[in-house]
Order: structure tokens, then sequence, then C-alpha cells
């Protein structure tokens, strides 16, 4: 199906240019317009001369602009070079911090694959009888570094044959949080292999850190220092009166959410919250007051973090409560409108959250509330760091902006 949507700058595609004019597979040519894409977006246009030709690569570019295309098409056409090969052996290695991001990607490359590639994901809290079947006859493993290394160390996965390891979500990957699993990982990788690592954010030690697993980096960038957030965000946040007991502050806060979705147009929300607890809580509201509403948190089984996702991709649920579980890598293409209660503890998260909203050149719009003193202060700097222009709003009688952004964003689509 053809995009026909209108793109913000930061994703505008050349009508000129489709992908054709790279050097492609015809098979995977023809896989991909049979999945709805014709024409490259400018990392994509930028990144895939590069890693199509087996170097090394860190690639940057803003939430929503097409990065898991980029790793996507480069795992295809590495299986498709090697049809010839006799047994089907695992030629690629996906990794991603989060379940919901590895079963995402597994759900993109099986949208432009062809039926003689096989894919799957492997993660925690499934089977690690149904893992050793699915590797049989995998050539690309898609999972997260805990489940992979456990796959590794126990020989379950044979890593010999893999020639292209992947990294989403990079800067996440090489955090202290899984620093110990990916030096594993990597261990067992064979030394003749291409590393392609994938984010929004890269601070500059990351960018030295990732130096230490590749060959010969290329770095594409294409993020504006000066406009790191997507163009197509319109971004608001109100600030409401501290209050010393905590539980009162996140109350209001509530309140506050229930009082304004009541009067707001959307397609779907994302809600987000530091604390799991705090996300059911608010679910639970919401139900009761008749939005269709589910969430989902680290804590919840597999089988129901799969359902929660499954519903929120055909639109069964307008409003997902969720923690930071979700505010990378998820494409959720109806979602205009994201709300953050808390401000997350680290200010790049800020930006990946809002990005929920605004997905490959989409318009959508983003609402934080914090309280005023050490919380606002703190939405101030993030505001400098990244030089955004985050509208206030007053809580009592200064929604009228919100409202008409999404009435016109509605309008747009």
């Amino acid at each position: 199906m053809a995009d026909t949507r209108v793109h913000t700058d930061d994703v505008e595609i050349n009508e000129d240019v489709t992908f054709d004019t790279l050097p492609i597979s015809e098979q995977t040519l023809e896989s991909l317009k049979n999945g709805g894409f014709t024409r490259p977006s400018p990392i994509q246009l930028k990144a895939l001369p590069i890693s199509l030709v087996g170097l090394d690569l860190l690639v940057q570019a803003k939430a929503g602009t097409g990065k898991t295309l980029v790793f996507s098409i480069t795992a295809i056409e590495i299986v498709q070079n090697s049809e010839n090969d006799i047994d089907v052996t695992t030629k690629v290695l996906i990794l991603a911090p989060t379940r919901e991001i590895a079963q995402q990607i597994t759900y993109v490359i099986k949208t432009i694959k062809q039926s003689s590639c096989f894919v799957h994901t492997f993660i925690g809290g499934t089977s690690i009888k149904d893992d050793q079947q699915h590797l049989k006859k995998c050539h690309i493993v898609v999972g997260t570094p805990g489940r992979i290394e456990e796959l590794l160390r126990t020989n379950i996965l044979l890593p010999d044959s893999i020639r292209l390891l992947v990294m989403d979500e990079a800067d996440a990957l090489l955090s202290k949080e899984f620093q110990d699993q990916i030096n594993s990982i990597f261990s067992y990788m064979p030394v003749n292999k291409q590393v392609l690592l994938a984010s929004a954010t890269y601070s500059e030690y990351i960018v030295r850190f990732s130096e230490r697993y590749m060959r010969d980096m290329t770095y594409v960038r294409l993020v504006d220092e000066k406009c790191p957030a997507l163009i197509g965000i319109k971004q608001y946040s109100i600030q409401i009166q501290k209050h010393p007991i905590e539980s009162h502050l996140f109350e209001q806060k509530v309140l506050l959410i229930l009082r304004i979705l009541n009067r707001l147009k959307f397609r779907q929300c994302l809600i987000f919250s530091n604390l799991r607890m705090r996300s059911a809580a608010v679910c639970s509201r919401l139900k009761v007051l008749g939005y269709d509403t589910t969430y989902t948190s680290s804590s919840l089984p597999q089988q129901k973090r799969t359902k929660v996702m499954k519903d929120m991709y055909k639109h069964k649920c307008q409003i997902l409560v969720t923690t930071d579980l979700t505010s990378r890598g998820i494409d959720l293409d109806e979602v205009d409108f994201v709300i953050s209660m808390d401000l997350p503890p680290e200010s790049e998260t800020y930006l990946h959250r809002i990005g929920r909203a605004g997905r490959y050149g989409a318009h959508g719009c983003s609402l934080t509330i914090v309280s005023s003193g050490e919380e606002y202060e703190q939405l101030c700097t993030i505001k400098t760091q990244y030089n955004l222009d985050i509208c206030e709003l007053d809580e009592n009688d200064g929604l009228e902006p919100l409202v008409q952004t999404l009435e016109s964003i509605a309008v747009a689509q």
C-alpha cells in the first residue's frame, strides 16, 4: 500500500528517488513494493549504500525516520546472497533492549522478506525448547540480550555462520544494564562479521565505546543538534502545585488527565508513568470511565505483554498506559498523543517518549505534567539541553491550544 500521507521535512521523501536506485536485489525490491515501501527515507538513502557493501556502521537518526528498515533490508540481502547454501543456518543476529522491540523488528522483517527466508523472535518468558526447534531453521535471529546470551552459552544457538550483528537502540544496549551480556555475546561472534548499530540518541561516550566492537566504523548521522526532536510533534507542558505527599501529587495528576482527556480528540494515546503500580492504577481509572484502555510493564507475563501490543497494533485499544518499556522503538502508527505523568530519569528518554507520536514524519502532540519546584526545573533543563519548543499551558483555562492542535492533526489525517 502506497504511503500518501504528508511527511514533515525531517523525513521528507524525494519523489524522484525509489529503492530501485539502491544496490538491492530484484527479489527484495519486489518484497518492499508488496510491503508498501517504494521510496527510501533520507536515513535509508544515506545508510543503505554503506551497509549493503558490508561495512561496519553506526546509524543515528530521529525516532520514527526508518532506521529499522536499514538493517532489515541489509539482513534480508545477506540471506538472499546465501540461498545456495545447503543447510539453513543463522546468518543474522539482531539484538533489542526489550521484548516488544524485538517482536516489532520481526514483524517488519516478515513484512518484506521472501518466503525462503526464516526469521523468529527469541525472548524471555517463552519456552527454550520452542527456541531450540525454531533455531533448526532460522536465518535471522531477533532477540533480547538475556535470552540470546543463554542460547549461545548452552550451544543452542550456533554463531559460526553469523555474518551480521545488529544492535537496535544501541545506546540502551551499551549501557551498564546490558554490558556483561553484550560482552558475552560478542565473545561468541566470529571475527569476520559486519556490525551495525542504530539509535536516535548517542552520547559521545557511547560513540567512542562502540568502536571497540567495530572495525573502521562509519558514522551516518542525520540528526540536527539544534532540533533533535521530530519537528511534527507539538510539545506542551502543564505545571501543577507540588505536594509533600507523593500519593496526593499522583492523584492530582490523575485527576488532571481525566479532565483533559474528556476534551480531546485523538486516535491513540500513550500515557507514561515511571512506576508500574501507577500504570495499572491509571488504567483502571480510565476503564471505569469507559475508555478502551490497557497497560503494560515488565512485571506482566509475556503472553499478556504480547496481547497488549497486538491490541494496540490492531487498534482495539485507544489508550496504553505504560512505563518506559515502550518509550523506545515501538511503532504504533495511530498514536498521535503522548502524555508523560512523570519526567523520565534520563533526559534523552523524553525525546524517545514524544517520538511515539510522530512516526515516519506524521504529526503528533505531547503533554508533560510536572509539579512546581524540582520537577519543573528538570523539564527546563531538558528544554534547554535539546533546544525544545515546549509551550506551557494553564491547567484551569489554558487548554485551548492543545485542543486545537489535536483537532488540526485529526483533520490533516
